[in-house]
Protein backbone atom coordinates (compact mmCIF):
# COMPACT_ATOMS: atom_id res chain seq x y z
CA UNK A 1 0.00 0.00 0.00
CA UNK A 2 1.31 3.37 -1.03
CA UNK A 3 0.99 6.40 1.18
CA UNK A 4 1.19 9.62 -0.68
CA UNK A 5 1.52 12.92 1.20
CA UNK A 6 1.34 16.17 -0.60
CA UNK A 7 3.15 19.34 0.44
CA UNK A 8 -0.16 20.92 1.44
CA UNK A 9 -0.71 18.08 3.91
CA UNK A 10 2.55 18.92 5.65
CA UNK A 11 1.50 22.57 5.78
CA UNK A 12 -1.81 21.62 7.36
CA UNK A 13 -0.07 19.49 9.99
CA UNK A 14 2.38 22.33 10.68
CA UNK A 15 -0.45 24.89 10.97
CA UNK A 16 -2.35 22.58 13.29
CA UNK A 17 0.72 22.32 15.53
CA UNK A 18 1.12 26.10 15.51
CA UNK A 19 -2.54 26.55 16.44
CA UNK A 20 -2.15 24.09 19.30
CA UNK A 21 0.86 26.01 20.58
CA UNK A 22 -1.03 29.31 20.37
CA UNK A 23 -4.02 27.83 22.20
CA UNK A 24 -1.68 26.42 24.86
CA UNK A 25 0.00 29.83 25.32
CA UNK A 26 -3.40 31.53 25.45
CA UNK A 27 -4.67 29.23 28.20
CA UNK A 28 -1.36 29.47 30.03
CA UNK A 29 -1.67 33.27 30.10
CA UNK A 30 -5.29 32.98 31.27
CA UNK A 31 -4.26 30.65 34.10
CA UNK A 32 -1.44 32.99 35.14
CA UNK A 33 -3.80 36.00 34.94
CA UNK A 34 -6.45 34.36 37.12
CA UNK A 35 -3.76 33.16 39.51
CA UNK A 36 -2.49 36.75 39.89
CA UNK A 37 -6.05 38.01 40.45
CA UNK A 38 -6.60 35.32 43.06
CA UNK A 39 -3.34 36.26 44.79
CA UNK A 40 -4.37 39.93 44.84
CA UNK A 41 -7.75 38.97 46.26
CA UNK A 42 -6.17 36.83 48.99
CA UNK A 43 -3.66 39.60 49.79
CA UNK A 44 -6.45 42.17 50.05
CA UNK A 45 -8.41 39.83 52.29
CA UNK A 46 -5.35 39.39 54.49
CA UNK A 47 -4.87 43.17 54.70
CA UNK A 48 -8.52 43.69 55.64
CA UNK A 49 -8.27 41.06 58.37
CA UNK A 50 -4.95 42.32 59.75
CA UNK A 51 -6.44 44.85 62.12
CA UNK A 52 -9.01 42.31 63.32
CA UNK A 53 -6.20 39.87 64.09
CA UNK A 54 -4.28 42.62 65.85
CA UNK A 55 -7.39 43.52 67.82
CA UNK A 56 -7.25 40.06 69.39
CA UNK A 57 -3.48 40.18 69.83
CA UNK A 58 -2.83 40.73 73.53
CA UNK A 59 0.74 41.95 72.90
CA UNK A 60 -0.48 44.56 70.41
CA UNK A 61 -3.13 45.77 72.86
CA UNK A 62 -0.60 45.78 75.70
CA UNK A 63 1.79 48.05 73.73
CA UNK A 64 -1.04 50.49 72.97
CA UNK A 65 -2.16 50.48 76.60
CA UNK A 66 1.33 51.07 78.01
CA UNK A 67 2.32 53.79 75.55
CA UNK A 68 -0.99 55.61 75.78
CA UNK A 69 -0.99 55.60 79.57
CA UNK A 70 2.65 56.66 79.74
CA UNK A 71 2.54 59.50 77.21
CA UNK A 72 -1.18 60.39 77.13
CA UNK A 73 -1.13 60.13 73.33
CA UNK A 74 -0.59 57.45 70.73
CA UNK A 75 -0.45 56.84 66.97
CA UNK A 76 -1.94 53.39 66.36
CA UNK A 77 -0.72 53.29 62.74
CA UNK A 78 2.91 53.45 63.88
CA UNK A 79 2.43 50.55 66.27
CA UNK A 80 0.66 48.50 63.62
CA UNK A 81 3.47 49.30 61.16
CA UNK A 82 6.00 47.89 63.64
CA UNK A 83 3.96 44.71 64.06
CA UNK A 84 3.35 44.28 60.33
CA UNK A 85 6.63 45.88 59.17
CA UNK A 86 4.82 48.30 56.89
CA UNK A 87 6.03 51.58 55.42
CA UNK A 88 3.47 54.40 55.30
CA UNK A 89 2.87 56.12 51.94
CA UNK A 90 4.45 59.57 51.68
CA UNK A 91 2.15 62.46 50.81
CA UNK A 92 2.76 66.00 49.75
CA UNK A 93 1.93 68.39 52.55
CA UNK A 94 -0.97 70.00 50.68
CA UNK A 95 -2.71 66.60 50.43
CA UNK A 96 -2.74 65.97 54.17
CA UNK A 97 -5.77 67.14 56.14
CA UNK A 98 -6.04 67.08 59.92
CA UNK A 99 -9.45 66.43 61.49
CA UNK A 100 -10.29 66.45 65.18
CA UNK A 101 -12.97 64.92 67.40
CA UNK A 102 -13.34 64.74 71.16
CA UNK A 103 -15.31 61.90 72.67
CA UNK A 104 -15.92 59.64 75.61
CA UNK A 105 -17.05 56.02 75.65
CA UNK A 106 -20.67 57.07 75.02
CA UNK A 107 -20.01 58.60 71.57
CA UNK A 108 -18.07 55.86 69.78
CA UNK A 109 -20.82 54.89 67.31
CA UNK A 110 -21.74 58.47 66.42
CA UNK A 111 -18.06 59.26 65.87
CA UNK A 112 -17.67 56.18 63.66
CA UNK A 113 -20.65 57.38 61.59
CA UNK A 114 -19.10 60.78 60.86
CA UNK A 115 -15.59 59.34 60.41
CA UNK A 116 -16.95 56.82 57.89
CA UNK A 117 -18.57 59.61 55.88
CA UNK A 118 -15.19 61.37 55.78
CA UNK A 119 -13.04 58.33 54.98
CA UNK A 120 -15.27 57.07 52.18
CA UNK A 121 -15.62 60.36 50.30
CA UNK A 122 -12.02 61.63 50.12
CA UNK A 123 -9.89 61.49 46.97
CA UNK A 124 -7.11 58.91 46.75
CA UNK A 125 -4.56 61.73 46.80
CA UNK A 126 -5.85 62.96 50.16
CA UNK A 127 -4.41 61.54 53.35
CA UNK A 128 -6.63 62.00 56.41
CA UNK A 129 -5.05 62.30 59.83
CA UNK A 130 -7.56 62.00 62.66
CA UNK A 131 -6.77 63.46 66.08
CA UNK A 132 -9.14 62.09 68.70
CA UNK A 133 -9.16 63.57 72.18
CA UNK A 134 -10.61 61.06 74.63
CA UNK A 135 -11.79 61.11 78.25
CA UNK A 136 -13.48 58.89 80.86
CA UNK A 137 -11.42 55.69 80.80
CA UNK A 138 -11.44 55.34 77.03
CA UNK A 139 -10.16 51.77 76.52
CA UNK A 140 -7.91 50.14 73.94
CA UNK A 141 -10.96 48.20 72.71
CA UNK A 142 -12.71 51.52 72.05
CA UNK A 143 -9.68 52.76 70.10
CA UNK A 144 -9.46 49.62 68.00
CA UNK A 145 -13.19 49.70 67.29
CA UNK A 146 -12.66 53.06 65.56
CA UNK A 147 -9.36 51.98 64.03
CA UNK A 148 -11.02 49.01 62.32
CA UNK A 149 -12.40 51.49 59.80
CA UNK A 150 -8.81 52.00 58.65
CA UNK A 151 -8.73 48.68 56.77
CA UNK A 152 -12.44 48.42 56.13
CA UNK A 153 -12.84 51.75 54.30
CA UNK A 154 -9.63 53.72 53.73
CA UNK A 155 -6.18 52.47 54.68
CA UNK A 156 -4.57 55.83 53.87
CA UNK A 157 -6.00 57.14 57.13
CA UNK A 158 -3.97 57.80 60.26
CA UNK A 159 -5.32 57.75 63.83
CA UNK A 160 -3.87 59.64 66.78
CA UNK A 161 -5.44 59.44 70.24
CA UNK A 162 -4.84 61.99 73.02
CA UNK A 163 -5.85 61.90 76.66
CA UNK A 164 -7.61 65.19 77.57
CA UNK A 165 -6.20 65.42 81.06
CA UNK A 166 -6.56 69.20 81.27
CA UNK A 167 -10.27 69.08 80.45
CA UNK A 168 -10.87 66.32 83.00
CA UNK A 169 -9.08 68.22 85.77
CA UNK A 170 -10.14 71.81 85.00
CA UNK A 171 -13.55 71.64 83.29
CA UNK A 172 -15.52 69.27 85.50
CA UNK A 173 -19.26 70.15 85.66
CA UNK A 174 -18.74 72.89 83.05
CA UNK A 175 -20.92 71.20 80.43
CA UNK A 176 -23.94 68.93 80.95
CA UNK A 177 -22.64 66.50 78.30
CA UNK A 178 -19.29 66.06 80.03
CA UNK A 179 -15.73 67.27 79.69
CA UNK A 180 -15.29 66.08 76.09
CA UNK A 181 -17.21 69.17 74.90
CA UNK A 182 -14.90 71.85 76.35
CA UNK A 183 -11.99 69.45 75.76
CA UNK A 184 -12.18 70.20 72.04
CA UNK A 185 -10.20 73.39 72.77
CA UNK A 186 -7.51 71.49 74.63
CA UNK A 187 -6.97 69.19 71.64
CA UNK A 188 -5.14 71.80 69.46
CA UNK A 189 -2.70 72.32 72.33
CA UNK A 190 -1.71 68.63 72.21
CA UNK A 191 -1.08 68.43 68.46
CA UNK A 192 2.44 68.18 66.95
CA UNK A 193 4.01 71.49 65.92
CA UNK A 194 3.72 70.65 62.20
CA UNK A 195 -0.10 70.72 62.42
CA UNK A 196 -1.06 74.32 61.65
CA UNK A 197 -4.79 73.84 61.00
CA UNK A 198 -7.48 71.50 62.30
CA UNK A 199 -11.00 70.76 61.11
CA UNK A 200 -12.95 70.19 64.32
CA UNK A 201 -16.26 68.33 63.95
CA UNK A 202 -19.05 67.18 66.22
CA UNK A 203 -19.80 63.47 66.00
CA UNK A 204 -22.99 61.98 64.61
CA UNK A 205 -24.79 65.11 63.40
CA UNK A 206 -22.28 65.90 60.65
CA UNK A 207 -22.04 64.01 57.37
CA UNK A 208 -19.35 64.65 54.77
CA UNK A 209 -19.81 63.64 51.15
CA UNK A 210 -17.11 65.50 49.22
CA UNK A 211 -13.35 65.75 49.53
CA UNK A 212 -12.40 68.14 52.33
CA UNK A 213 -9.09 69.35 50.86
CA UNK A 214 -10.46 72.60 49.42
CA UNK A 215 -12.16 73.44 52.69
CA UNK A 216 -9.08 72.54 54.72
CA UNK A 217 -6.71 74.48 52.45
CA UNK A 218 -8.96 77.53 52.24
CA UNK A 219 -7.04 80.71 53.04
CA UNK A 220 -7.85 81.65 56.65
CA UNK A 221 -5.97 84.95 56.33
CA UNK A 222 -5.56 86.35 59.86
CA UNK A 223 -8.56 84.50 61.28
CA UNK A 224 -8.23 82.15 64.22
CA UNK A 225 -11.37 80.30 63.19
CA UNK A 226 -13.68 79.77 60.23
CA UNK A 227 -17.13 78.30 60.77
CA UNK A 228 -20.83 78.33 60.12
CA UNK A 229 -22.76 81.41 61.26
CA UNK A 230 -25.09 80.96 64.22
CA UNK A 231 -27.45 83.89 63.51
CA UNK A 232 -29.44 83.57 66.72
CA UNK A 233 -26.50 82.54 68.86
CA UNK A 234 -27.47 82.92 72.47
CA UNK A 235 -29.16 86.29 72.51
CA UNK A 236 -28.20 87.48 75.98
CA UNK A 237 -24.56 86.47 75.39
CA UNK A 238 -24.42 88.35 72.09
CA UNK A 239 -25.90 91.43 73.63
CA UNK A 240 -23.92 91.33 76.87
CA UNK A 241 -20.57 90.97 75.13
CA UNK A 242 -21.43 92.90 71.94
CA UNK A 243 -20.70 89.95 69.66
CA UNK A 244 -21.47 90.54 65.98
CA UNK A 245 -20.08 87.23 64.67
CA UNK A 246 -21.37 84.15 66.45
CA UNK A 247 -20.06 80.81 65.14
CA UNK A 248 -21.46 77.33 65.70
CA UNK A 249 -18.53 75.30 67.04
CA UNK A 250 -19.88 71.97 65.74
CA UNK A 251 -18.04 72.43 62.42
CA UNK A 252 -15.04 74.76 62.47
CA UNK A 253 -11.58 75.17 60.94
CA UNK A 254 -9.09 76.24 63.60
CA UNK A 255 -5.81 78.07 63.11
CA UNK A 256 -3.87 75.86 65.53
CA UNK A 257 -0.70 77.89 65.19
CA UNK A 258 -2.43 81.12 66.29
CA UNK A 259 -4.40 79.46 69.10
CA UNK A 260 -1.21 77.98 70.52
CA UNK A 261 0.64 81.24 70.13
CA UNK A 262 -2.08 83.08 72.09
CA UNK A 263 -2.43 80.28 74.68
CA UNK A 264 -6.13 79.99 73.99
CA UNK A 265 -6.68 76.85 76.08
CA UNK A 266 -5.31 78.52 79.23
CA UNK A 267 -7.41 81.59 78.42
CA UNK A 268 -10.48 79.36 78.04
CA UNK A 269 -9.95 77.73 81.45
CA UNK A 270 -9.34 81.05 83.25
CA UNK A 271 -12.56 82.56 81.89
CA UNK A 272 -14.89 79.58 82.25
CA UNK A 273 -16.97 81.49 84.82
CA UNK A 274 -18.15 83.99 82.15
CA UNK A 275 -20.93 81.72 80.96
CA UNK A 276 -22.55 78.67 82.47
CA UNK A 277 -26.00 78.79 80.85
CA UNK A 278 -27.22 77.15 77.63
CA UNK A 279 -24.23 75.93 75.60
CA UNK A 280 -21.31 77.16 77.71
CA UNK A 281 -18.47 75.91 75.48
CA UNK A 282 -19.98 77.56 72.40
CA UNK A 283 -20.76 80.80 74.21
CA UNK A 284 -17.35 81.04 75.85
CA UNK A 285 -15.58 80.35 72.56
CA UNK A 286 -17.47 83.20 70.87
CA UNK A 287 -16.84 85.55 73.81
CA UNK A 288 -13.10 84.90 73.86
CA UNK A 289 -12.40 84.96 70.11
CA UNK A 290 -12.53 88.57 68.88
CA UNK A 291 -14.96 89.26 66.03
CA UNK A 292 -12.10 90.36 63.77
CA UNK A 293 -10.50 86.94 64.23
CA UNK A 294 -13.61 85.01 63.13
CA UNK A 295 -14.65 84.21 59.58
CA UNK A 296 -17.34 82.16 57.84
CA UNK A 297 -17.02 79.22 55.47
CA UNK A 298 -17.89 80.16 51.87
CA UNK A 299 -21.42 79.02 50.99
CA UNK A 300 -20.22 76.27 48.66
CA UNK A 301 -18.70 74.25 51.51
CA UNK A 302 -21.94 73.70 53.43
CA UNK A 303 -23.10 74.28 56.96
CA UNK A 304 -26.06 74.03 59.29
CA UNK A 305 -29.39 72.60 58.21
CA UNK A 306 -32.31 73.22 60.58
CA UNK A 307 -35.28 71.02 61.43
CA UNK A 308 -37.72 73.84 60.63
CA UNK A 309 -40.02 73.61 57.64
CA UNK A 310 -40.77 77.33 57.26
CA UNK A 311 -38.59 77.82 54.19
CA UNK A 312 -39.40 81.51 53.74
CA UNK A 313 -38.33 82.65 57.19
CA UNK A 314 -35.30 84.89 57.63
CA UNK A 315 -34.16 82.37 60.20
CA UNK A 316 -33.84 79.67 57.54
CA UNK A 317 -32.28 82.01 54.97
CA UNK A 318 -29.37 82.39 57.35
CA UNK A 319 -29.21 78.73 58.24
CA UNK A 320 -29.88 76.88 55.00
CA UNK A 321 -26.51 77.93 53.57
CA UNK A 322 -27.42 77.09 49.98
CA UNK A 323 -29.69 74.12 50.56
CA UNK A 324 -32.94 75.83 49.48
CA UNK A 325 -33.15 73.88 46.20
CA UNK A 326 -33.73 70.57 47.91
CA UNK A 327 -35.11 71.75 51.24
CA UNK A 328 -38.17 73.11 49.42
CA UNK A 329 -38.95 69.82 47.69
CA UNK A 330 -40.59 66.76 49.31
CA UNK A 331 -37.43 64.68 49.00
CA UNK A 332 -38.62 61.72 51.02
CA UNK A 333 -40.70 60.33 48.13
CA UNK A 334 -37.65 60.17 45.85
CA UNK A 335 -35.68 57.80 48.06
CA UNK A 336 -36.08 54.07 48.70
CA UNK A 337 -36.46 52.56 52.16
CA UNK A 338 -32.89 51.25 51.98
CA UNK A 339 -29.93 53.28 50.69
CA UNK A 340 -28.51 52.51 47.27
CA UNK A 341 -25.38 54.32 46.06
CA UNK A 342 -23.95 57.53 47.44
CA UNK A 343 -24.03 59.13 43.99
CA UNK A 344 -27.76 58.53 43.57
CA UNK A 345 -28.52 59.69 47.08
CA UNK A 346 -26.69 62.97 46.59
CA UNK A 347 -27.84 63.57 42.99
CA UNK A 348 -30.49 66.10 44.01
CA UNK A 349 -28.41 67.89 46.62
CA UNK A 350 -27.05 71.39 46.21
CA UNK A 351 -23.75 69.50 46.55
CA UNK A 352 -22.15 71.05 49.62
CA UNK A 353 -19.06 69.45 51.13
CA UNK A 354 -20.81 68.58 54.38
CA UNK A 355 -24.14 68.86 56.18
CA UNK A 356 -24.40 69.77 59.84
CA UNK A 357 -27.88 68.75 60.99
CA UNK A 358 -28.61 71.43 63.54
CA UNK A 359 -31.53 69.81 65.37
CA UNK A 360 -31.18 66.49 67.14
CA UNK A 361 -34.81 65.61 66.40
CA UNK A 362 -33.88 63.63 63.29
CA UNK A 363 -32.24 60.99 65.52
CA UNK A 364 -35.72 60.09 66.74
CA UNK A 365 -36.90 59.54 63.16
CA UNK A 366 -37.83 63.15 62.39
CA UNK A 367 -35.93 65.90 60.59
CA UNK A 368 -34.58 65.82 57.04
CA UNK A 369 -35.25 62.55 55.23
CA UNK A 370 -32.22 63.05 52.97
CA UNK A 371 -30.02 63.21 56.07
CA UNK A 372 -31.41 59.97 57.46
CA UNK A 373 -30.91 58.17 54.13
CA UNK A 374 -27.32 59.35 53.93
CA UNK A 375 -26.77 58.31 57.55
CA UNK A 376 -28.11 54.83 56.73
CA UNK A 377 -25.62 54.53 53.87
CA UNK A 378 -22.64 55.32 56.12
CA UNK A 379 -23.91 53.23 59.05
CA UNK A 380 -24.04 50.18 56.77
CA UNK A 381 -20.65 51.01 55.29
CA UNK A 382 -19.11 51.23 58.77
CA UNK A 383 -20.54 47.83 59.69
CA UNK A 384 -22.28 49.16 62.81
CA UNK A 385 -25.89 48.81 61.66
CA UNK A 386 -27.13 46.52 64.43
CA UNK A 387 -25.38 48.43 67.22
CA UNK A 388 -26.45 51.84 65.99
CA UNK A 389 -30.06 50.83 65.35
CA UNK A 390 -30.36 49.23 68.75
CA UNK A 391 -28.89 52.20 70.60
CA UNK A 392 -30.25 55.01 68.40
CA UNK A 393 -33.29 53.76 66.42
CA UNK A 394 -33.84 57.19 64.82
CA UNK A 395 -30.65 56.84 62.76
CA UNK A 396 -32.04 53.78 61.00
CA UNK A 397 -35.71 54.56 60.38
Amino acid sequence: MKISLKLTDFKLIKNQKNNNILIFIKYLFLIIFFFILFELYIQKKIEINEVFKLKNNSKFQSVIFKKFNKKGKININEIESIFNKKINIKFKEKNIIHIGFTLDSNYILQTMLTITSIMSTQLKTTKIVFHLGVVNNFTVDNMLKIYELNKKINNLTEFNFYYLKGAIEKMKNFHKSGVACPGKFELPELLPDNVEKLLLFDAGDILVFRDLSKLYNYDMKENWVLGTPEPNGIFYIRRLYNISKFINIGSILLNVKELKKNKFWDYFIKNKNLTLIGQPDQSLFNILIPDEKKGYFPLRFGGLVPFRSDHDSDYLKYRNYGFSRWLKSPLSKFFPANPITLEKLTAQLYNPTFIHQWSGKWRAGNGLSIYRHLAKYFIKLAGIWDEMCQKFPGYCR
